[in-house]
């Protein structure tokens, strides 16, 4: 009977705390101005002869001069690589129109304009985005690797975007065996 009344307290005290910080963040949201983030998205996870290609698209859902909820364009984007992806990368491409690829430098090394954020090595596909327009990233790997949700990135714009620009998408996880 204890453990049934430590339960029923631990959930009201969870819903509780939802509740209040469903209540503040909608507050928040009221208060500030709220500005689009770039738009991260896993186009295909396909097997190639013996690899298998991921391929991503990022767009600019609002593109301007980073003024009054725009968003500048992205000049590159870093993507650190677990050791297994690293050590299995083949390829690495960019695309405006998904069709037609070109190669970029497929070493793992820091990137300078992200330095303060973090001291990973990182895969930077040195082409960014232009307006609204979608660009492709393809990266080949010699193993498969599950999706990992949560994989970290980072973009980095021309000029005014200050700080990390953490960005979070469907990236390699683990290896899959």
């Amino acid at each position: 009977m204890k453990h049934l009344f430590k339960t029923a307290i631990v959930a009201t005290v969870i819903a509780a705390s939802f509740v209040t910080l469903s209540s503040f963040l909608a507050d928040k949201k009221s208060e500030t101005a709220v500005t689009d983030a770039y738009s991260i998205t896993l186009c295909s996870r396909i097997t190639a002869g013996t690899n298998t290609e991921w391929t991503w698209q990022i767009t600019n859902p609002n593109p301007g001069n980073g003024q009054n909820g725009t968003l500048q364009d992205i000049s590159h984007w870093s993507v650190p690589l677990n050791a297994d992806a690293e050590a299995a990368l083949v390829s690495a491409q960019y695309s405006f129109d998904g069709v037609t690829w070109h190669a970029v430098n497929t070493s793992v090394d820091r990137d300078p304009s992200i330095r303060a954020c973090t001291t990973v090595d990182v895969l930077k596909f040195d082409m960014g985005t232009s307006g609204s327009a979608p660009t492709y990233y393809r990266a080949t790997f010699s193993q498969d690797f599950v999706v990992n949700p949560f994989a970290k990135s980072w973009v980095k714009t021309g000029g005014g975007l200050q700080g990390c620009n953490l960005y979070y998408f469907s990236g390699m996880g683990s290896r899959l065996d």
